[in-house]
């Protein structure tokens, strides 16, 4: 067995000073046997004291470098190599360091080297490029301490021991690699047979995959004409909503945010224009800050939360302009696909009802008017009778009294109270329609600015009149409408100031209609009539009742507010099957919206 087998490492020392031998092989001398104090420690902790060195040293000298390498030319020879060799930079006389591991490194190319010095001839450079593994040199400078000595003993020869097992491991593979070939050779010769039968197993899977492949393509070309019928349903769907003329709304019920608008919704909404992204349905529809139930409306998708069925709401919100729209608010659930107890969202359609209100309101306020004229017809019909009988008294008496007779004065006064009453009486009979209108084909034009001239005769109040130069013929009873006129002028110059100079702008102009809403014996055509005033204005709590008997927001008495001048205007305008409206500010004036029919031809 050698030395190296049996776990000995060699160690060679090149120094002309003796000294430094003696401190080196000092330094790695095998440790002394455990003293008492080693013993203590393994009794205490259950482990034993470390060792400084694994493998047994044995240290030779050398004082001269062509000494050093007939040493490790013979330590090789003998297979007692040296591992690691200590070397002085000046060894005089002879060769220098350098020179001897030079010659060394041609001997050994194993050896691994520390360099002892205090002072080099050759800088680090000239050193590393003199050496044929530079990985295997280490330097200490003189004076060295033990430690240093050890640790690159220690370092140095397990890196010779892992170079040494490396070439083991090297030879090892050398074989392992012959027996692998002779291996490759048998498996070489079964994969061949193998090959036959794989080449006969790829001919059949090629088939199989051309078959696979006409069928992803029979998939892929279905997937195609599928995906092509998806969009166009999703264009026919789009379009189909973009028709709608009301606002429609896909809402995720979670956050109140719009998932889908239609276009309907940009011309109602208040805020700005664009695309709803992020928004929130109260936002987007109404301009609102906070949910509907938190605005005192009520919430469709919170009573979805409470019911299975479809809701249907009224919202009663203001527009831009601050007049109260009304929106039927249609809310319809979807079912998530998980299950379909959750809701995830929900789609909204509005319409708004606001016309359709007013109309309704209308009707049912026409409605009981009809009974409220039936029945001041019949009385003002029995009162003319008996008017008629006191007046022919009257007339019976006078002419019976003596000229200056004391009578005479209060059977006058009695005559003019009769003239008024009888005044009164058509005003109750105009109302009631008991003298239906004579209808004619009349130029508007000329009546409305007769009427005005005629009111506002010996008035500060100043007209303004925006009439269109080709402004069709009304199909009108010129006498009525003029009665209706001029009571709808006064009203409005009563609602001025008599001391300032007020203004009335009178504007009309030819408009057309159609839809399902209007009744269009005349093709449509109408004629607006804005009147527009600079007086009081009227609060909004009275806009609905301005047009009731005896209903009057003015003072009365000194022939003001007698209540029923707006009445008979706005029954005369309906006999002619037409419009009238009232949109007022308080402190900013009243405007009047009439439309009458036009004339046929």
């Amino acid at each position: 067995m050698t030395v190296i087998a049996q776990g000995v490492r060699r160690v060679l020392i090149i120094d002309d000073n003796e000294e430094i031998h003696n401190d080196i092989k000092k330094i790695l001398r095998p440790p002394p046997a455990k003293n008492d104090l080693d013993s203590l420690l393994a009794g205490i902790t259950g482990k034993t004291a470390p060792q400084e060195m694994e493998h047994v040293i044995e240290v030779d000298s050398a004082f001269q470098g062509d000494k050093a390498v007939e040493m490790v030319r013979k330590a090789r020879l003998e297979e007692r190599p040296y591992s690691l060799a200590y070397v002085d930079m000046r060894i005089p006389p002879g060769l220098d360091g350098l020179q001897t591991i030079k010659k060394l490194q041609m001997e050994d190319d194993r050896l691994q080297y520390v360099i002892i010095t205090a002072y080099s001839d050759y800088s680090w450079q000239e050193i590393s490029d003199a050496l044929i593994a530079k990985d295997n040199l280490l330097v200490i400078k003189k004076p060295f301490e033990a430690i240093e000595i050890r640790q690159t003993a220690s370092a140095l020869i397990q890196k010779w021991n892992i170079a040494l097992k490396r070439e083991e491991l090297l030879a090892a593979l050398a074989v392992q690699r012959d027996l692998l070939e002779d291996q490759v050779k048998e498996r070489t010769a079964q994969l061949d047979q193998k090959n036959v039968l794989l080449k006969r197993e790829i001919k059949e899977r090629r088939k199989a995959e051309e078959q696979i492949r006409q069928h992803r393509d029979h998939l892929e070309q279905e997937v195609v004409r599928r995906s092509a019928r998806i969009v166009q349903q999703n264009d026919f769907l789009h379009t189909v909503i973009n028709s709608l003329p009301h606002p429609f709304m896909v809402v995720n019920v979670a956050d109140y945010t719009v998932a889908i608008a239609n276009k309907a919704n940009k011309a109602t909404r208040e805020k700005g224009q664009g695309h709803p992204d992020g928004e929130r349905c109260y936002e987007y529809l109404h301009g609102f800050d906070q949910p509907c139930h938190k605005n005192g409306l009520p919430c469709p998708l919170q009573e979805l939360l409470y019911q299975k069925e479809p809701v249907l709401l009224e919202h009663n919100v203001p527009d831009s302009q601050g007049n109260e729209r009304i929106l039927e608010v249609h809310t319809y659930p979807v079912a998530a696909p998980q299950t379909e107890k959750e809701k995830k969202q929900t789609i909204e359609y509005c319409i708004d009802i606001t016309r359709r209100k007013k109309l309704e309101a209308t009707f049912l306020k026409n409605s009981k008017m009809e009974l409220v004229a039936t029945l001041a017809g019949g009385i003002a019909h029995d009162f003319n009778n008996l008017l008629m009988g006191i007046v022919g008294n009257i007339e019976l008496a006078s002419m019976n009294l003596q000229a200056g007779h004391t009578a005479v004065g209060f059977l006058n006064y009695a005559t003019e109270a009769s003239v008024q009453a009888k005044e009164l009486t058509q005003k109750f009979l105009l109302f009631s329609n008991f003298d239906p209108p004579a209808r004619q084909a009349a130029p508007l034009g000329d009546l409305l600015t007769t009427s005005c001239l005629a009111v506002l005769a010996d008035s500060p109040v100043i007209h303004e009149f925006h009439f269109s130069q080709d402004l069709w013929m009304a199909y009108i009873d010129p006498g009525q409408l003029d009665l209706a006129f001029r009571e709808l002028f006064l009203n409005a110059k009563e609602a001025m100031d008599p001391q300032a100079q007020g203004l009335i702008s009178l504007t009309a102009e030819n408009i057309t209609r159609s839809g399902p809403d209007h009744y269009e014996p005349n093709n449509g055509k109408y004629i607006r009539i804005t009147l527009q005033d600079q007086g009081c204005g009227i609060e909004q709590q009275d806009l609905s009742n301005i047009f009731d008997p005896y209903f009057s927001s003015k003072v009365r008495g000194n022939g003001k507010g007698m209540g029923l001048g707006l009445t008979i205007a706005s029954s005369i305008i309906h006999q002619h099957q037409g419009s009238i409206d009232v949109a007022s500010t308080p402190g900013q004036g009243t405007t009047v919206y009439i439309e009458l029919p036009a004339a046929r031809e």
